[in-house]
């Protein structure tokens, strides 16, 4: 009697071949998923995240290559840049962005400035001009180099490679002014996502945070991670495990880009991002200088915070709606 209780008990607790063969299958799939992940897991630890890893090899290759050219595109009839005329954009470009400071926030603190995506200091350079100290960061080791061989005002400007998808080596509250032109667009929306934060978080109660940024532009991994799921037996998965599997398994079928690559971020995302670490929007205005036909955006930003002494007081930003050509007043 004990021994035919026991083999009921072991008939009961056993699958039977066919009850098996469904686990089997969804084991066997969800089995290459975990392997991949270990496996891709151990190889970007110590980058953080493969899609940083992947920026850093192509602008490091491009600032060995033709640093200025990178920077800066020309057609391609034209010849490289001379130098002195390079540097001279940068001037022009820095030269209407203190106009508009002037007019729409002139309580602007000009103490410390941060040129995030610096480059060669295209921009970097003449911003020492109006600020006690300005701080270049950027992910290119080639492109910093040239940037301190470049630095006519090493006491006032200085120039760092930033290898981290965030800025911790600044404490938070550092500058009173962060600026970035022509860099978040080659960068993918998953960086930009961790770095927008960031530039909120550096910037000093009553700084001013100013960037370009282009809307949504085709991105070919982002339409690989959210492509159709085909198969029961996939299409029974998690729908973000599937997609997290994708974003570890792209980059491994794709060669590092030769040239640089373009990318941007739906407006209302861009606000919902700067709002969400804690910046008020001062304005946000019509800005094509991506080059491509996907409208864009410059955006203006402050940290939000209760109260402002010694910033702005009593400034004004006048802000263009991007959809209308009326403007409108915000009171700092």
């Amino acid at each position: 009697m004990a021994v035919s209780s026991e083999l009921e008990s072991v008939r009961h607790a056993t699958f039977s071949a066919e009850e098996q063969w469904p686990l089997q299958r969804l084991a066997d799939a969800i089995g290459p998923v975990v392997d991949a992940g270990v496996a891709l897991a151990r190889t970007v630890r110590s980058e953080r995240a493969t899609a940083f890893a992947r920026l850093g090899h192509q602008w490091n290759a491009l600032g060995q290559r033709d640093a200025l050219g990178a920077v800066l595109t020309r057609p391609s009839a034209a010849p490289g840049w001379n130098v002195a005329d390079f540097f001279e954009t940068g001037r022009a470009d820095v030269e209407r962005l203190m106009c508009a400071i002037a007019s729409r926030a002139p309580g602007l603190v000009t103490r410390r400035a941060l040129d995030f995506g610096c480059g060669v200091g295209r921009l970097t350079q003449p911003l020492a001009d109006h600020f006690a100290e300005v701080q270049g960061v950027d992910v290119a080791e080639s492109m910093i180099a040239r940037a301190r061989l470049e630095n006519t005002t090493p006491a006032r400007c200085h120039f760092q490679v930033n290898r981290r998808p965030h800025l911790r080596r600044f404490k938070t509250g550092t500058f009173d002014l962060v600026y970035s032109r022509l860099v978040l667009q080659h960068m993918p929306p998953t960086l930009v996502s961790r770095y927008i934060p960031e530039l909120v978080r550096v910037l000093a109660p009553g700084g001013l945070l100013v960037f370009q940024l282009p809307g949504v532009i085709f991105d070919p991994g982002r339409s690989f991670c959210e492509a159709p799921v085909r198969g029961r037996l996939k299409g029974a998965l998690p729908r973000r495990l599937v997609h997290a599997y994708r974003r570890l398994k792209y980059p491994l079928y794709q060669p590092p880009p030769s040239g640089m690559e373009m990318f941007g971020m739906a407006r209302d995302t861009v606000v919902a991002l700067l709002e969400g670490a804690g910046a008020r929007i001062l304005m946000t205005s019509a800005d094509d200088s991506h080059g491509t036909s996907v409208p864009g955006f410059e955006y203006w930003a402050t940290r939000s915070v209760a109260s402002l002494p010694g910033y702005f007081s009593g400034a004004a930003i006048t802000a263009v709606a991007p959809t209308s050509a009326s403007n409108s007043t915000v009171s700092m």
